[in-house]
Parts: C-alpha cells; sequence; structure tokens
C-alpha cells in the first residue's frame, strides 16, 4: 500500500511538472503527446452563434412564432398555478395574455373546453393557424377534467376558430397531453398528431374534418419510458425526488415532429426515437399488432430530449438536454453528405432507418434545456428552461432553476416542414 501511494504521489508531480494550463492558446499546438482533455477548452462549442430573442422570467416549456415576428410561450401548470398560460411578447422582456386574459383560467361553471387549464405549447401550422394543446390536468391532479383535455386553433389576430376535445373515454391510464404537430394536407381537412407524456405513454391522432380521435401504440415499447431510467444534466446524475425519497424519471412520448410523410417522436426518459407513417397511423383499421409493427426504430439518439422539429427539406431536429446541444438527423437521401452502410451520398428518397446518422447541430452552455423549436424564414427558434433543475428532479427538492430563460434563434438556411 505505501508502495502505492508513493507511485500515485509521483504520477501527480509529473504530471503538475509538466504545466496543465489553467487557460490554452487559441490554437493549440500538436505534439507527439497531445491528448484530448489537456486543456479546459477542450470541451468544445460546435456551430456557430447564437442569437438571444427573447427572456423569460418564468419556465417556458412551448414556443412558436408567426410571419409577423411575434413569438409565443407557454408557462404551463404541471408544478402549481401559475397566472397566466400563454403569452405573446412585446418585447425582448415584456408579455401580455394571449389571446387575452380572461380565457387564462377557467372560473367555476364555465365550460372548461372554451378557457385554458394547462397548455403544455402552441404550435404554427403551415396555413398561419396558431394551435394551443391544452393537457385538461389542473395543477396538483393526475387526469384531465371531463372536456379539459383539447387542442385549440387561433388565426393570427387571436380568435378562437374551433376547439377539438379530446373524448373521456380516451383519459384511460392518465393520457396527458403534450405536444402538437399539425399536417393541413393529409385526408379531407387535415390531421393533428399529439404526444401523451403519461408513464404508458401514446400517440393520438384527430380528424380536423370531423373531429374524431384515436390513441394509438399505448403502453407500448415504443411510447413509455425506460425503466429506472437516470438521465444526465450539466454533469450531474439526475432522479426524481420528493425530499429525500428517491425515485426514477416516468415520462413517456413527448417531443413531436413531422417530416417526410412520417411522424416522428422521442420518449423523454430515454435515448430512443421512432417514427411511423402517418397514413399508417390515422388508419383505424389497422391492429394494434401491425401497427407496432410499422413503427421504425432507427436507433438511441443518444440524449433525453423534449423537443422536436423538421424542416423542409427532411431534417428532423431534437433538442439534446443532456449535451447542451440541438442534435439533427437526415431523413431524405438528397441530404446526405456521406456513405453509410454502403449507401453512397445524395440521391433520392428517403433514408432506411438502418442508415439514420444523428449529429450534432450546435453545442453550447447557453442551451440550459431547449424544449420547444420552431422554424422560420431560416431561423431555428428553441425555448429554454432549466428543466432538469427544477424542485421535482433535485435532492430536497431545491430549485436550482437561474432566470432569467432565454429563447434563441439559430440559422438553418431552410423552411418549415408543411
Amino acid at each position: 500500500m505505501v508502495k502505492q501511494i508513493t507511485s500515485l504521489i509521483a504520477l501527480a508531480a509529473l504530471a503538475s511538472g509538466q504545466g496543465f494550463p489553467s487557460t490554452c492558446p487559441a490554437v493549440p499546438t500538436p505534439s507527439p503527446n497531445a491528448t484530448v482533455g489537456t486543456c479546459p477548452t477542450d470541451f468544445t462549442i460546435i456551430g456557430g452563434e447564437l442569437q438571444p430573442v427573447h427572456e423569460s422570467y418564468s419556465p417556458p416549456t412551448g414556443f412558436a412564432i408567426d410571419p409577423n415576428q411575434k413569438i409565443y410561450l407557454t408557462y404551463p401548470r404541471n408544478t402549481g398555478p401559475t397566472p397566466v398560460n400563454v403569452v405573446v411578447a412585446t418585447s425582448f422582456t415584456n408579455e401580455e395574455p394571449w389571446p387575452n386574459a380572461a380565457i387564462q383560467n377557467c372560473s367555476t361553471g364555465q365550460n372548461v373546453a372554451e378557457c385554458f387549464i394547462n397548455v403544455q405549447n402552441v404550435v404554427l401550422d403551415s396555413i398561419n393557424q396558431l394551435w394551443v394543446v391544452d393537457s385538461g390536468i389542473p395543477p396538483g391532479q393526475k387526469s384531465a377534467v371531463t372536456n379539459g383535455s383539447k387542442i385549440m386553433s387561433f388565426d393570427l389576430g387571436g380568435n378562437l376558430l374551433r376547439t377539438y376535445v379530446i373524448p373521456e373515454d380516451l383519459y384511460y391510464d392518465k393520457f396527458n397531453a403534450n405536444d402538437v404537430r399539425i399536417n393541413n394536407t393529409l385526408g379531407t381537412k387535415g390531421y393533428a398528431f399529439i404526444t401523451d407524456e403519461s408513464d404508458s405513454g401514446s400517440l393520438a391522432a384527430i380528424n380536423l374534418d370531423d373531429g374524431s380521435v384515436t390513441r394509438r401504440l399505448h403502453n407500448s415499447t415504443v411510447t413509455r419510458a425506460d425503466e429506472h431510467y437516470v438521465g444526465v444534466y450539466n454533469g450531474e446524475l439526475i432522479y426524481g425526488w420528493n425530499g429525500t425519497n428517491k425515485s426514477y424519471l416516468t415520462t413517456g412520448s413527448d417531443g413531436i415532429a413531422l417530416a417526410s410523410g412520417n411522424v416522428y417522436w422521442g420518449v423523454l426518459a430515454s435515448r430512443r426515437f421512432y417514427y411511423i407513417s402517418q397514413e399508417t397511423l390515422v388508419n383505424t383499421s389497422v391492429s394494434d399488432e401491425d401497427m407496432l409493427a410499422a413503427v421504425q426504430d432507427p436507433g438511441q439518439c443518444g440524449t433525453e430530449q423534449a423537443g422536436f422539429s423538421a424542416d423542409e427539406n427532411g431534417r428532423v431536429y431534437i433538442c439534446a438536454s443532456e449535451h447542451n446541444a440541438i442534435f439533427y438527423v437526415d431523413t431524405q437521401q438528397s441530404e446526405v453528405n456521406e456513405t453509410v452502410n454502403g449507401v453512397a451520398p445524395g440521391g433520392s428518397g428517403p433514408v432506411a432507418a438502418k442508415n439514420y446518422v444523428v449529429k450534432d447541430l450546435i453545442r453550447n452552455a447557453l442551451i440550459q434545456h431547449a424544449d420547444s423549436m420552431a422554424i422560420l424564414d431560416g431561423w431555428l427558434y428553441f425555448c429554454t428552461n432549466q428543466l432538469n433543475y427544477g424542485p421535482t428532479r433535485q435532492y430536497m427538492n431545491v430549485d436550482k432553476r437561474r432566470g432569467p430563460f432565454r429563447s434563441y434563434r439559430y440559422w438553418i438556411g431552410a423552411g418549415p416542414a408543411v
């Protein structure tokens, strides 16, 4: 033991003698003994500059931007009441209730299909309608109230166009509507696709013509969380906590995007993502077994993830919270620039699931849990909320979040998926 301690001391002295720097030159000089990790800056920023577009004093989960450059954010009530559920930014730091103050909180006796209970996200579609997805689950409760789980469409003037209520017979196993994407061209008048982030998870589809709703892939391997999942955030292991009682994160299907005729989604308490044909998902004649068999598994994406988005070229973006990053994957062969599994770059048609390669778009310490994304005029916009520093994920329920919570944009040179 004495000899071992002496050797360790000698190694420490040797390392110290080599003068590990506290700072590094802008361009380190290569040497035969160079190794990753000798400089504090070796963990590099990937990508270009982030442009801040808004600061919030509460942590938002939802983000949208309209053609008039107006920014919309949502402040959910998952851990307690908030005075305002949806806002529009009026300056870099100021906000006001959207579409009005009266709709923000349902009052006693009011039809809950006409007001906000617990809005999770706000999303712009391809025909400039804004869609609000409301879980309908009041603060402190586990299940949605009757007529409370819904999506609502508004014009850019804030006028309510239509509400689509999710039937109560689909509330089983604590259905929890989390995020929504709209295809305005599928079917007669389009479909809305919704992720259910309950522990069991599922996907829901709403026919925007007749309002009918289907719920598929419930409690399946592709929608529920990993058992005893443990994530990482800023180098810290993340559990669920109730005081000193430890648990595990159990959030199921969460982020969602539409691209290349498919629905893409991730399971938040995992490092997994999947896709399925939109036409298959809305086909009510497909059995549960065949529906599950139709799901494509491109392999893990290497991160716990929240929001997804997609651009007009079929590129799917993933909020990579474990890496302070945003990842992407090209789903169209024409956008691929390297040979993968013997398939040369370029060409046409979709990329085979086995050939998906997830890559970094941008990595930056400012990206403190990107949650929702939107694309407009070549820019990728996203909000951040430090979710894993929130009290339910910290020992003794200490709230380690530190605002303001910034939203940013990053140039990608492509428009939104349609």
